[in-house]
């Protein structure tokens, strides 16, 4: 819970939700269940791609989950604000939070493992280049 250690005012949405989820040990289908019995309807992967950030909860929907977790609506407004101003949005993350949302893998071991992912990538292809290299050399271009 590294997060609850931040400034709630520094959090983004996606670290904001998953501390108020896990708080009350809830999974994503418990969101989604509470939240119907305020009257709103939703299903558990939407709840789960608003933790990951792939979609952002409606202005209305703030309002439910605010009522909800009996946190203010401008908390939830300022983390999202800071999720976006984060690029959380940018092309490299959306990849990550896709292959998060399917693999069931947090955001923190998903942005890891693409790293490790694209350098592991990287060696391989300096060694293809390396091996090319040295085939040309023994053909004595």
């Amino acid at each position: 819970m590294e997060n609850m250690k931040k400034n709630p005012k520094d959090r983004t949405f996606e670290e904001l939700f998953f501390d108020l989820r896990t708080e009350k040990q809830w999974k994503y289908v418990d969101v989604a269940l509470e939240l119907y019995k305020i009257g709103v309807t939703v299903d558990e992967k939407t709840v789960k791609k608003w933790e990951l950030g792939i979609a952002y909860p409606d202005l209305d929907m703030i309002y439910k989950l605010s009522e909800l977790f009996f946190v203010s609506s401008q908390d939830f407004l300022n983390a999202k604000e800071i999720s976006l101003k984060k690029s959380y949005n940018s092309i490299h993350m959306t990849i990550i939070k896709w292959f998060c949302y399917f693999t069931g893998f947090t955001l923190k071991f998903g942005y890891y493992f693409a790293y490790i992912f694209f350098g592991f990538m990287l060696l391989v292809a300096l060694s293809f280049f390396i091996a090319q290299i040295t085939d040309l050399k023994n053909l004595n271009w």
